[in-house]
Parts: structure tokens; sequence; C-alpha cells
């Protein structure tokens, strides 16, 4: 074996050790000097546009936990994400204040919408909301008088979090796939926890196809989409839908950065030393700690967490299950569990993207300005417009 090959095990012997054997502030600070995966290589871009963003705070891009750190920490994010009343309290206060318009490149003319919040009563006395944004006529692509529709979950964690967060992402899906876009309110944990926010969610896609005629949507032109919690919800729904119907009801599933099982329940391919869940998810200043993914879990299904429709790494798909997109962030506690889900799905026989975003942590969608933010967006797209006006 060549000398310099052998240099080269031995420095990656050398920092694999030293991560499994430090302490979390070694680790993190590790992590600031060494990268092990070109995927995990900080975005310099992203890192200067999150420096501005964060009201012109000096970050220094050499810093490993520094980038680790909640780009909400200084805006005045909670301390614990898992505190949903502070949470729910910082999504109105700065969330919701935050520019989130996607400035990627347009490919068509902006869409003039009518937007809507929509009640939604089923079983009596359940009841949730949805916001309806609807292309004018006159800017819909027809065919054969109808157009596709999107329906779209929010994250948060599944205990905060408002449509309202997507408002300018639900807005740009609208105008660029000239489709029916549809943002469920879900209702939250703990006040609702599994499997309410999830019936919801499967209620917004009964919703839709039965509301069909009246917005002039396709009934194969669906797909789904969701942000981290709601990644998982919509992956529930997909499944669900599968499991309840011989011909699904979805065409497509879109993911981005989910949450696809509960920590106890990882793989060992997800648990271990190197995988991202320990990586990112453990260290002092970690943007979304492990610790805290656990107790959301809680919060969401208590005593439930290997339920079909909850830790959906687990659950068999269906061979008719819809195709899926799943984007993972190369910095993310969340990444692996997410890259485990896509083969999952893969080996199971189901027609499955994944793309990587190298370099950049969980809250991509917070910082729209960033090229890999811009690209995201513009990949984002290019699958659904795809997926919804292909026949494949």
């Amino acid at each position: 074996m060549p000398a310099s090959t052998l240099s080269q095990l031995k420095s990656t012997e050398l920092f694999m050790n030293r991560g499994e054997e430090g302490s979390e502030s070694e680790q993190g600070s590790h992590f600031g000097d060494t990268h092990p995966s070109i995927i995990e290589h900080r975005d310099a871009n992203f890192l200067e546009v999150r420096a501005d963003r964060t009201m012109g705070c000096d970050l220094d891009i050499n810093h490993g936990q520094e980038f680790m750190k909640s780009p909400l920490a200084d805006m005045g994010a909670p301390r614990d994400i898992a505190d949903h009343n502070e949470m729910r309290q910082k999504v109105r206060d700065v969330h919701l204040r935050l520019p989130r318009k996607p400035v990627s490149k347009r490919i068509l003319p902006t869409a003039s919408l009518s937007i809507r919040s929509i009640p939604v009563i089923y079983q009596n006395d359940m009841g949730f909301s949805v916001r309806v944004y609807d292309p004018a006529a006159h800017n819909t692509s027809i065919r054969s008088g109808l157009r596709p529709a999107l329906i779209m979950y929010h994250g948060g964690g599944w205990t905060h979090g408002l449509p309202e967060m997507d408002e300018e992402l639900a807005k740009f899906f609208a105008s660029e796939l000239r489709a029916v876009v549809v943002n469920v309110d879900y209702r939250l944990a703990p006040e609702h926890p599994f499997p309410h926010p999830m019936n919801d969610c499967y209620t917004a896609l009964n919703w839709t196809v039965d509301n069909a005629a009246t917005y002039k949507i396709d009934l194969r032109r669906i797909a789904i989409w969701g942000f981290s919690s709601g990644g998982n919800l919509a992956a529930a729904v997909a499944l669900k839908d599968c499991l309840e119907n011989t011909t699904p009801r979805v065409k497509h599933v879109n993911l981005v950065v989910p949450v696809t099982c509960h920590p106890a329940l990882y793989p060992p391919i997800v648990s271990s030393n190197g995988a991202s869940a320990i990586r990112f998810g453990t260290s002092k200043e970690a943007q979304l700690p492990l610790a805290t993914m656990e107790k959301l879990w809680e919060t969401y299904v208590a005593s439930q967490p290997s339920h079909a429709y909850a830790s959906v790494l687990h659950t068999v798909p269906p061979e008719h299950h819809p195709s899926v997109h799943i984007t993972v962030a190369g910095c993310d506690t969340l990444r692996d569990e997410g890259i485990a889900y896509a083969l999952h799905l893969r080996n199971h026989g189901i027609d499955t993207q994944l793309e990587i975003i190298p370099g950049v942590p969980h809250e991509i969608d917070l910082f729209p300005r960033a090229h890999a933010s811009k690209q995201y967006m513009m990949n984002q797209v290019r699958v659904l417009n795809y997926a919804l006006n292909t026949d494949f």
C-alpha cells in the first residue's frame, strides 16, 4: 500500500476514534477542523447570508460550533425548541416577520391568486382549516380545463408552526406550477397528539378530492409536500392513502428534511457514532438537538412511537405507493434518517429520488437569498412540475 494512502487511512482512523471517544464539546470543536465527508463541508455563502440575516452578527465561518448553533439564536429563539408555548410565540414574533419569499429564477410570469382560509369539519366535532391559493383562470395552463393540486404540510415539530410560515412558498408554488395549493392548518400537540395531526392531514387530502370540481383540479395530478415534521405527516398520509385505496389518489410525495423515525427506534446505520444524529444532534451548540427531537416525539406520540404512521421508516410501503422525492441537508441532525427512508422506499421498489444539499443545516428555508436555497427552490419546482405534468 502506498505510504500516502496509509497516511490517509491513519488520519481518518484517528479522526473517527477521536469523534467516538471525545466529549460533546470536543466533537463539536473537532467538527470545525476536519470534515469526514464533502457533504458536511460548511457552505460559506450560506453562512454569509445567515450572518447578514441575524442582524449582522459576526460569525466566524471557520467555527464549527457557531455553524451548528440555531440560526434563530441571535433573534431571540427559545433555548428549548420543545417548549411549545414559547415556540408558538416565536413563530408569531419572529418567523412570520422574516423575509421568506423565494428569490429563485421564475419560469412563468407571476400569477394573480385568490387566497382563502376555509374551515374543515369532520367526524362531527373534529375541525381544522386550510388556506387555498387559487391561480386566476387566465393565469392557468389549461389541460382539459383542469389544474394540478399541491397539498402542503408545514413543519414545527408537530407542536408549533402555522401555514402562514409557508405563505410565500405556497404563493410561489401556485404561480410556478399553475396549481391549486392547499396549505393545511392541522391541529397541534400536546393539545391534539397523535393521531389527530395526521388524521387532519389525511382529511385535507379527502377535502381536496371532494372539492376538485369546485377548483377545477385534475384528480390524476395531486401531490403532497411536507417540511420536517410536516414531511413525516406527508409520508404518513401517502402510506395511509395507499393502504386504504387500491389506486392511490396521490401521484407524488415531496419530503424536505423529513422526520422519519423515533430516535429510540433508529436502525444501527442511523444511530452510529458517525451518523448525523450523533454528529449534529449531540453538540452543545446543536441547531436541532437529538434530546429535543426525543421530547417532541414524546409530546406527539407518547406511547405509540412504533405506529405505522409515526415511525414511517419501519413501515413497508405498498407496491402501488406513489413516486417520492426526498431532500436532506448535509449538516442536519435528521439527514441520515431522511436518507434511510429514501433507501427504504427504493429497496421496496418505490420510484424514489434523493437530493442532498451539502454544507447547510436543517432550516435552509430561512435564508432564501443563499445560493444553496435558490438552487433548492428551483429543483423543487422542476421535480413537482415533472411529477404533476408527466405520465410515468
